[in-house]
Formats: C-alpha cells, sequence, structure tokens
C-alpha cells in the first residue's frame, strides 16, 4: 500500500528557438524541388562560423539525382573493410528499415492533412533515406541493410560524396557522386589532407569533421510550421562542449565516432584514439594513429537489441546510456515516525553534449523511479513503477517535450505538432532536482531505505503498439544510473 504523494507542481521550461528564414521565404510552390530548397536548411550559420564547404548555392533535391550514380556499401566494404563491419550494424544502417521509424512514418502518410503536413513526411525521408530522396523514388518494404542491391538508409556514398551544404537542419545537402554504371567512383570527402589516390579520388571537407556536418540532419524543423522539432545540434551548439575555441571545442564526432566495444568515449569518460587503417594496408591505406569509428552509437537499443539481434550494438548503446548521467539522492540523516519526510533527487547530464534525451524527445522516455522502504524492506513509497503492461505511472517525473497540435492537445505525431507545451529535460553539464514528500506511519519501523534509479526507453510500449499491433517488441528499458540512501531514526536529542 503506497503512502499519499506531495505532488510537485513543476512550471514547464518552454522551448524558444530563433530560427533564420530561409533563403527562398515560407511559400509552398508546386515544384518538388523548390519545396524542398523552402524547408533546408532549417537556419544558417553566420560566416564567421561556417566551415569552408558550407555554400549558399542549390540543394540536391527530390528526384535530381539518378540511383545509379551511387555504389552500394558492399562495394565500400572491399577496401574499408573494418569501417564496413562497422557501419553494418549501426542506426544509420538501419535509417530506412527500422519497423518502429517506418511504421510511425506510413502512420503519417495516412493522416497528413494539407500541404503543410504532408510536405514533412518528405523530410523524413531525406534524412532516413537521401539516395531515395534524390531519385525521387523509395521502397515501403526496404531491403535488408548491407545487402549489395541496397542503396537505402544511411550509407557510404552518400555521406562522402556529399561535397557542401547550405546550412542546418533538414539534411541541407549538396552531392557531388561517382557514377557507379560507369564504374567511376568520383571523388569521395572525408577527414583526412594526405589520403593516396587508389580506387576513387579523395579531397578533404572541413565539414566532415565538424557537429555541423552532424546537424545537417540532427536538427529538423516542421516544414510548415518551422517548429523545432528535433534540435540535437542545436543543444551542443548553445552548450558547454561548443567552446568556440576550434583547440577546445568537443564535436559530436569526438563522442560518437570514436566510441567501440568497452570505450563508451562520453563527456564522463576517456575518449581515446583508435590507431589503425581506414582503408587496408594491401590496398594502399595509411597506418593512422586514429581512425574514426563508424558505430555511431546513440542511446538507442530497441532496433539492436529485440528486432536485429544486434547484442554487441546493444551493449554499446547501454554503455552510452549508462556513462551520460548521474543520480544523487539528498536526504536527512535521521527522521521519526509520522513525521513528514521531505528529500530530494539531483539528475545531472555529465556525458552528452546535448539534452538528455535528445532527439524526438516526445516519444523518448527517461525518468526516476523512486522507492522508500521501512527496515523491514515494506515498500512505504513509490513514484515512477512500469507495469506489467509495460506502462509507466502517470505522475512520474519524466524528462521528455510534449508538443501540442492546433486544438492544444499533446500529440506525439509530429505532422500535426504546432507548438511545444513543455519542455523538461537536462541540459550538457546541468541538473534538475526533484521534490519529494510523504507522511510516514506513526508505526513505521525505522531506519529507512530510499532508492533512485533514473531510466530510459527509446519510446513508450503503447506506443510501440499503436504502431506494430500485439505483436510489437518489448521495448528494452535501461537504468542509467542509481543512488541510495539510509535514514536513521532520530533520538530526541536530534530532533
Amino acid at each position: 500500500m503506497r503512502a499519499n504523494k506531495m505532488r510537485l507542481i513543476r512550471f514547464p521550461c518552454l522551448l524558444f528557438i530563433v530560427c533564420c528564414l530561409p533563403v527562398l521565404g515560407l511559400e509552398t510552390q508546386n515544384d518538388p524541388g523548390a519545396i524542398a530548397q523552402e524547408w533546408a536548411p532549417s537556419w544558417q550559420l553566420p560566416q564567421r562560423d561556417r566551415p569552408a564547404n558550407i555554400i549558399e548555392a542549390p540543394i540536391t533535391g527530390r528526384g535530381e539525382m539518378p540511383e545509379g550514380r551511387f555504389f552500394p556499401p558492399i562495394i565500400c566494404g572491399a577496401c574499408h573493410t573494418d569501417i564496413f563491419q562497422q557501419w553494418k550494424g549501426s542506426t544509420h544502417a538501419y535509417a530506412w528499415y527500422d519497423p518502429l521509424f517506418r511504421a510511425l512514418y506510413q502512420k503519417g502518410l495516412q493522416e497528413a492533412q494539407g500541404e503543410q503536413q504532408r510536405v514533412v513526411m518528405d523530410t523524413c525521408v531525406r534524412c532516413h533515406s537521401p539516395v531515395g530522396f534524390t531519385t525521387g523514388e523509395w521502397k515501403a518494404t526496404p531491403s535488408m541493410p548491407g545487402s549489395e542491391a541496397s542503396k537505402e538508409n544511411i550509407f557510404c556514398d552518400f555521406c562522402h560524396s556529399i561535397k557542401a551544404t547550405t546550412g542546418i537542419g533538414n539534411a541541407p545537402f549538396i552531392v557531388d557522386p561517382g557514377d557507379a554504371t560507369k564504374m567511376d567512383f568520383g571523388t569521395k570527402r572525408g577527414p583526412f589532407k594526405d589520403c593516396p589516390m587508389t580506387a576513387h579520388k579523395t579531397e578533404y571537407s572541413e565539414l566532415h569533421t565538424r557537429s555541423e556536418f552532424c546537424g545537417s540532419c540532427h536538427d529538423v524543423s516542421h516544414a510548415g510550421s518551422r517548429l523545432a522539432v528535433e534540435q540535437t545540434y542545436t543543444e551542443w551548439r548553445q552548450g558547454p562542449y561548443n567552446t568556440g575555441n576550434p583547440a577546445t571545442t568537443i564535436h559530436c564526432q569526438d563522442c560518437h565516432m570514436r566510441q567501440r566495444p568497452g570505450v563508451p568515449s562520453t563527456g564522463s569518460t576517456e575518449r581515446p584514439d583508435n590507431p589503425g587503417f581506414a582503408a587496408g594496408k594491401q590496398v594502399g591505406g595509411i597506418e593512422r594513429p586514429h581512425i574514426w569509428t563508424h558505430y555511431f552509437v546513440g542511446g538507442t537499443s530497441l532496433i539492436l537489441g529485440p528486432i536485429l539481434q544486434e547484442p554487441e550494438r546493444q551493449k554499446m548503446a547501454e554503455d552510452r546510456l549508462k556513462n551520460a548521467a548521474r543520480v544523487e539522492l539528498i536526504t536527512p540523516t535521521a527522521i521519526k515516525p509520522g513525521e513528514l519526510l521531505r528529500f530530494r533527487v539531483m539528475v545531472e547530464n555529465v556525458g552528452a553534449g546535448h539534452y538528455i534525451p535528445t532527439g524526438l524527445t516526445e516519444v523518448r522516455q527517461m525518468w526516476l523511479d523512486v522507492a522508500v522502504a521501512d527496515a523491514e524492506g515494506k515498500e512505504v513509497y513509490r513514484s515512477g513503477t512500469v507495469d506489467e503492461k509495460g506502462h509507466l505511472e502517470e505522475d512520474a517525473v519524466v524528462y521528455h517535450t510534449i508538443f501540442g497540435n492546433e486544438k492544444g492537445q499533446p500529440t506525439y505525431k509530429i505532422w500535426e505538432a504546432t507548438h511545444v507545451i513543455s519542455d523538461y529535460r537536462v541540459p550538457p553539464k546541468g541538473q534538475r532536482v526533484e521534490k519529494y514528500a510523504f507522511l510516514l506511519p506513526p508505526d513505521i519501523k525505522l531506519p529507512l531505505k530510499i532508492k533512485a534509479v533514473l531510466r530510459y526507453r527509446g519510446a513508450p510500449q503503447w506506443l510501440a503498439v499503436e504502431l506494430l499491433g500485439d505483436g510489437a517488441p518489448t521495448i528494452p528499458i535501461v537504468d542509467m544510473a542509481e543512488a541510495a540512501a539510509t535514514i536513521a531514526q532520530a533520538t530526541d536529542t536530534q530532533k
């Protein structure tokens, strides 16, 4: 039996984003290329802050690039063997294949109303299947990632054929691939200035070394309303990891492209170099003190675990989450039966260069599970439980974003979102302090034991069921951090 809870009234932290207007205005036009040009980029960097290859030019629009110009990733894997194997099990490799994403995307296609909502669905494709977008065609049922014919998802030849972008957000890329139909590999761009000319030409790209490359897709605005939907790059840019000094700034790549099995590479851990070869020595590759890894690990473990059976990758995602946050309990040292117990739980973001959670935060859940037990182990207080069906208790402290539709109702449906109702998350190197209070029974057996656990999952279970039906996989829950404390019985002198 639970004790009555003193409910904490919290004013939502409203989200304010100032975005630069795109070059061509906001009115929707009939030409698909013109429409794309309107919603990408979401915003532009000041000239002084741009890498050399963020330029003002037309982006590669829908249907402008024949699919035959791109090489499937297995071809790249012939020389870049280690990198290919890392990528093959990554969430980038499954960006279009992910069944939860595809179910949400299909729901959007069915329910979106009006041109502004429908064009939002194009922004999904532009990031999740960029070659599909540039060819103007994408499959409802994608091929298995890494297969010889697959040019879906996010893969080698696309990323390394990006010669420039026009800003941040909604994938404002300009691509210049070779021509696979003629076995012309073209020029591949990347972080090295001294690559040997082997199967393809190479070119150093400042963009590929900076967070702005990641910000092309990891900042998303509603194509119609311009509402900031995902803002991982913006969170980083406005945060402490971006010092403004190239010598001390920690870019996205410095964490997410250094991780490998057993090396989480977060803001709270070491981020060691990864020596080796980008291409095999047998094909002229150069041994380097550091090769950027291509595991692309984030906090997502759903598709890697229950769906795709990638236990190593799931473990890497869990390692990342477990090195992102710290929990601290702030309690009295002693108390008497029948008194009001007050305590606080501090959640600190110690390892992520962006807010936690980030990305599609109206879907992701991070919450506190707090339990208090008496001397006999009997639970006398609980907040943040998950029932047998995976439903989270309504009054749990949850860190996420809530979007609203035009009627002011909460919604997870991006296409109909018009505003932010609340945004309650933990900023990089920041903290949130939660207050709890309840009245102890007069006959309670002391001392008390308190435990607070910070938990995370990529989506609520009810949403997985709604999108995938009763056979939906169980969304994995990861315990990110925890803290425990004991409160003794107060003596008369302590009182």
